[in-house]
């Protein structure tokens, strides 16, 4: 039962942590997060600025939790890791691994790591868990956060196996919704694609052919996941959760384009990167244990991210006027 748990977020005001610090407040956990730059825009006094970096805070942050849910990561958009592939690293191991050593000196009942499906190598379909082959390389693009992620999956095997804590390994696929980043070195594509669109940029450029696939999950399906993942799967064996519906970034891009009200036919750059042409996750292992959940639909999806980030803008929203290059 999560009521009166004590739970700790790391990470509490990212995309997935504002979500589910919100819902576990919601279902009556006293839960609390941390912040680093950003500030909470809700719930301010769950929160408190911890610098998880450093050994100390998150000893400092994890003391006297019941369970920890890790979302504490630094992430950038496709543009920054092309140009600058180690910035994700050193910040990121620094993280995750101190949280994971926080979380044994403090004898954490249950604790929640959100690894990434950018740990797979290349497959052509939707690839199970039990085939990460760790002799194949993860996509060019991913090498950086691909293998920082490998390495914090085989760390966290090492407590499960050597201590017997109580570890659960998730790897989701691209998830997308309210609190995510709308900044323009930080973006994913998603919300990139989305504020240019409201800002009706014309011409509209899209980053590569359109042609890539990708299955994108809506925050809060997924911040149910996690509870449901908490309380049944911290077995220390990963688990792939996604939406299961395949989507190409063109079909995404034109559904955002009518969500926006941006009336113009996009151009696609095929000399810009277009990160891994592929990448389906395999879900049967997550549906074995919870059965097949009920998923947002992507148009709904997109609704609420786009009312969530025009309501965040407050009185800065104005719906811009249409400026065509000829």
């Amino acid at each position: 039962m999560i009521r009166g748990q004590k739970i700790f977020v790391a990470g509490g005001t990212g995309l997935v942590g504002a979500n589910l610090t919100k819902r576990l407040h919601d279902l009556g956990a006293q839960v609390s997060a941390s912040y680093h730059e950003k500030k909470p825009d809700s719930l301010e006094a769950a929160y408190r600025r911890y610098d998880l970096t450093q050994l100390k805070d998150c000893l400092a942050a994890t003391e006297g939790q019941d369970a920890v849910f890790i979302c504490a990561a630094q992430t950038f958009g496709a543009k920054i890791m092309k140009e600058n592939p180690t910035a994700l690293i050193l910040p990121n191991l620094r993280i995750n691994s101190g949280l994971l050593e926080a979380c044994r000196i403090n004898h954490v009942a249950k604790t929640v790591f959100i690894s990434s499906s950018t740990v797979y190598q290349e497959a052509p379909y939707p690839i199970r868990e039990d085939e990460l082959d760790l002799n194949k390389p993860t996509h060019p693009l991913y090498m950086g956060v691909g293998w920082m992620k490998r390495y914090i999956e085989q760390l966290a095997s090492f407590y499960v196996k050597r201590y017997g804590m109580k570890i659960a390994m998730v790897r989701p696929t691209n998830i997308y919704g309210p609190h995510d980043k709308f900044d323009d070195d930080k973006s994913h594509v998603l919300p990139a694609l989305i504020k240019r669109a409201l800002a009706k940029e014309t011409p509209y450029v899209v980053w590569g052919t359109g042609d890539a696939v990708r299955d994108f999950l809506f925050v809060e399906d997924f911040v149910e996941d996690l509870i449901g993942v908490l309380e049944d799967c911290c077995t220390g064996e990963p688990v792939n959760v996604a939406s299961g519906t395949a989507i190409t970034i063109r079909e995404a891009v034109g559904v955002i384009l009518k969500v926006c009200g941006h009336q113009v036919v996009a151009v696609y750059d095929p000399s810009k990167p277009d990160a891994i042409s592929y990448r389906m996750i395999d879900t049967k292992r997550f549906e074995g244990l919870f059965g097949k959940r009920t998923r947002t639909g992507f148009a709904a999806g997109i609704q609420k991210t786009v009312d969530w980030y025009k309501a965040s803008l407050g009185a800065r929203y104005k719906e811009p006027k249409i400026s065509r290059c000829e």
